[in-house]
C-alpha cells in the first residue's frame, strides 16, 4: 500500500508517522507546507519522497493517504484525496463544523474508496480488553458507563474556534466516542461547562431513562499532565475500571460466585513494562486496521 503523509507538524511527524511505519505501513512520500521540515523527516526515516503541497503530486502512484493538519485544512484535503481515488485516513476532527462533515460524507460515499477517521482511544490496547470482557457476556448488559479524559491543553482556543469547541475536538470526542461505544443510544443528552481556574472542564451525561441506562463524560485541559479513566457497571452490579489505559480492575457484584472467599478487586489486565507508546494510545492498531481494510481483509 503506497502510502502518502499528509501534514508534517507535531501530530503528523512524531505520532501518525511512527505508528504508521510501526503498523506495516509503507510511507513513500510525505506533504507539508513547510518543505524543509518534510525533507527533514523523510531522510531521517528513509522515505523517498517530499513535497510542498498535494498540488506537486501524482496522485496515480499512490494508494492511500493520511491526514494530519489543522481542523480548517483536514477537510479540502481529505476530498482531494477521494476525489482521486485515494483510500483516505483522517484524523478527527475531519471538518471544523457539521455541514462540512456532511460534505465529506457525501464525498466520502461517491468516492469509492475508504475513509476512515482516526479514533485511536478505541483501539487502546486496555480498551479492547475491556471491550472483549463487556461483549463476554460474563457480566450482562451495561447499565452506566462514565469516562474521564483530562489532558492539559489546549488552554487557548485554536484558531476560528471558540474555546469550547477547540476543546470538544481535542479532547471531548474521544471521551463522548467511547461513552456512546460502550453505552449506545441515549435518549436525552444534557451538558455543562464546570469553573476551573486553567482551561476548560465540560460534563456530558446521556441518559435513557426507560432502560434505566445512562453514561457520563468528563473532559477537559485542566490537568497537569493526561488522566484517563473508565468506569462500567454492569447490571448485574459488576464494576469493570480500566485507570489510565494502564490496569483493568474488576470489583466483583454480592452475587458473584467467588465473593465469599474473595470480596475484594481483581486485576484482569496490566500493560507490560515495554507496552507504551502507539499500541498503548491505539494509534498503531488503528493504522494496521486500516492497512488490512485497504487490503480486503475484513473489519476487525
Amino acid at each position: 500500500m503506497r502510502t502518502l503523509l499528509v501534514g508534517c507538524g507535531d501530530h503528523g511527524s512524531n505520532t501518525l508517522l511512527p505508528a504508521a511505519l510501526s503498523a506495516g505501513i509503507n510511507v513513500s512520500a510525505l506533504v507539508d507546507s513547510n518543505y524543509d521540515e518534510a525533507c527533514r523527516l523523510a531522510r531521517l526515516w528513509s522515505i523517498p519522497g517530499a513535497h510542498a503541497s498535494v498540488d506537486d503530486i501524482d496522485p496515480g502512484k499512490f494508494d492511500a493517504a493520511l491526514i494530519a493538519l489543522p481542523i480548517a485544512a483536514q477537510a479540502a484535503h481529505a476530498t482531494w484525496a477521494l476525489s482521486n481515488h485515494l483510500h483516505t485516513f483522517v484524523e478527527k476532527p475531519p471538518a471544523p463544523d457539521l455541514p462540512g462533515l456532511r460534505a465529506l460524507a457525501e464525498q466520502a460515499d461517491r468516492s469509492g474508496v475508504l475513509c476512515r477517521v482516526g479514533m485511536n482511544f478505541r483501539w487502546a490496547e486496555g480498551v479492547l480488553t475491556l471491550l472483549a470482557k463487556v461483549d463476554s457476556g460474563r457480566f450482562g448488559r451495561v447499565s452506566y458507563t462514565r469516562v474521564t479524559h483530562i489532558a492539559r491543553k489546549p488552554v487557548e482556543p485554536f484558531q476560528d474556534l471558540s474555546f469550547e469547541a477547540s476543546l470538544f475536538h481535542a479532547q471531548g470526542i474521544h471521551a463522548i466516542d467511547l461513552a456512546t461505544v460502550l453505552m449506545p443510544g441515549a435518549v436525552t443528552v444534557s451538558g455543562q461547562i464546570l469553573e476551573v481556574q486553567r482551561g476548560r472542564l465540560c460534563i456530558l451525561v446521556g441518559e435513557d431513562s426507560r432502560a434505566g441506562r445512562r453514561f457520563e463524560a468528563a473532559f477537559g485541559s485542566c490537568a497537569a499532565g493526561f488522566y484517563h479513566q473508565l468506569d462500567v457497571i454492569t447490571c448485574t452490579g459488576d464494576l469493570l475500571q480500566l485507570r489510565n489505559l494502564s490496569e483493568l480492575v474488576h470489583l466483583p457484584s454480592g452475587g458473584d460466585i467467588d465473593v465469599d472467599e474473595y470480596p475484594g478487586a481483581r486485576v484482569l489486565w496490566r500493560r507490560s513494562p515495554i507496552g507504551c507508546g502507539y499500541a498503548t494510545a491505539g494509534y498503531a492498531p488503528e493504522l494496521a486496521a486500516f492497512h488490512d481494510l485497504v487490503g480486503g481483509q475484513p473489519p476487525p
